[in-house]
């Protein structure tokens, strides 16, 4: 069982138990965004409104996130890991409780707002551990096997939230949440050790804190992999947003088949990440990358092909997003350790930064999904192209910065 430890009794590698429980605490992140999917017409009849409008809850949600990755991260870098990891797991039951009580829009978006800082905080601390504790392809490995485990979250989450709203009802998804918060919570509790060493520890203010973030972006190799992993964000929640609207909308199905969907999508994920942690064993982290952006690059361009040809239909759609997703499952292990290159003496600070950004982009994806265009299977072509053709061109940039200024304690 893990205790807060002195420095000198600080961890020197990442053990088994830690990387599975800094995952399950993890999964709160796409839990607390895509379990209520399949729930939203339920939702909005309840609320007086309109299923857009519920969905407002992802715009709220990656805000939070936002928030959360940017404080947090500063904050894990000032006073450990350990805490912000407890404490960000106890506001999630609390908001998750909350969600399960509400009774009109607002209160519910304000709970996606809690529930979002969460979110995103368990994520960033819990990446700051591995940062700590593993370098080179080891760091590849674990970020690749952490990320996998966060994705257990898309496979059963939408699948136990049809499977509770059938039961009790959507309000029971959000209990379910929370129950499953607390769980995780004491499992960090007693498996998670403090990995920061106080002497390692900044303590800068917040106004510091910007100039360290503002330090780390002008990083060049930091600067561009975390682009990369912006226009994969961008991506995720293109297909997060239009995935059940494609689905039960244009496509009329019902909402087991939208829920299979994520759990089919989130399952090539996860296994495209222990692929990912596998191959780091043979190939550099730049190749993994590059075969990840052209999985993505593949699936985009058929989704245009049958766009183009009006031939949309379930198992098109379920081919695209699962090309599309295995390739993002790809990679998140590699780009994240790339972008830490040189800059891991503030990996709270510089994962913060990039979580920022990144759920800021969720953010306006989210949005926009919802306004660009009446059909979300061209939404998804529109958002989620740009969203690639961004990476593949960061992805490019980020290669010659790295060649031009490569880490000698790494392997890429």
């Amino acid at each position: 069982m893990a205790t807060p430890s002195k420095s000198s009794a600080l961890p020197s590698r990442l053990s088994g138990a830690t990387l599975f429980w800094l995952g399950f605490i993890g999964i709160l992140g796409p839990m607390a965004v895509d379990i209520y999917l399949p729930a939203l017409p339920s939702m909005a009849k309840d609320f007086g409104t309109t299923p857009a409008t519920v969905q407002l809850g992802l715009a709220t949600t990656t805000i939070g996130m936002a928030l959360g990755t940017v404080v947090v991260g500063a904050i894990s870098d000032r006073f450990g890991r350990r805490g912000p990891l407890l404490i960000t797991g106890m506001l999630m039951i609390v908001g998750a409780s909350l969600a399960s009580a509400s009774f009109h829009i607002l209160w519910f978006l304000a709970c996606c707002l809690i529930m979002g800082v969460s979110a995103s905080s368990v994520q960033v601390a819990g990446r700051g551990v591995i940062a700590d504790l593993t370098r080179g392809s080891a760091s590849t490995r674990a970020f690749s096997l952490f990320s996998s485990l966060v994705m257990v979250g898309p496979v059963f989450g939408p699948v136990g939230g049809v499977l509770i709203l059938s039961i009790v009802g959507w309000r029971g998804i959000f209990v379910a949440l929370a129950a499953f918060a607390v769980i995780a919570t004491v499992g960090v509790w007693a498996f998670v050790p403090e990995s920061l060493a106080k002497e390692k520890r900044h303590s800068d203010g917040f106004v510091d804190t910007l100039r360290s973030m503002g330090r780390t972006w002008r990083n060049r190799v930091f600067r561009w992999y975390a682009i990369v992993n912006f226009g994969s964000y961008a991506l995720m929640f293109t297909y997060l947003g239009t995935c059940s609207l494609t689905i039960q909308v244009e496509l009329g199905q019902p909402p087991w088949v939208a829920a299979s969907a994520f759990a089919v999508n989130g399952a090539s994920i996860a296994l495209a990440g222990i692929l990912s942690a596998q191959l780091s064993k043979r190939l550099s982290s730049v190749a993994i990358l590059f075969i990840s952006i052209a999985a993505q690059v593949a699936g985009i361009t058929f989704l245009a092909i049958i766009v183009a040809t009006n031939s949309l239909s379930v198992v098109s759609i379920f081919i695209i997003y699962v090309m599309i997703c295995a390739g993002l499952g790809m990679g998140f292990g590699p780009v994240t350790s790339l972008a830490l290159t040189h800059v891991r003496k503030s990996s709270g600070t510089a994962l913060g930064l990039m979580g920022l950004v990144q759920f800021l982009v969720g953010a306006v994806t989210s949005v926009l999904v919802g306004t660009i265009n009446p059909s979300a299977a061209m939404a998804m072509l529109m958002i989620g192209g740009t969203g690639v053709a961004v990476t593949v061109i960061a992805s490019v940039i980020g290669r010659r910065a790295l060649t031009r200024d490569p880490d000698p304690a790494a392997a890429h």
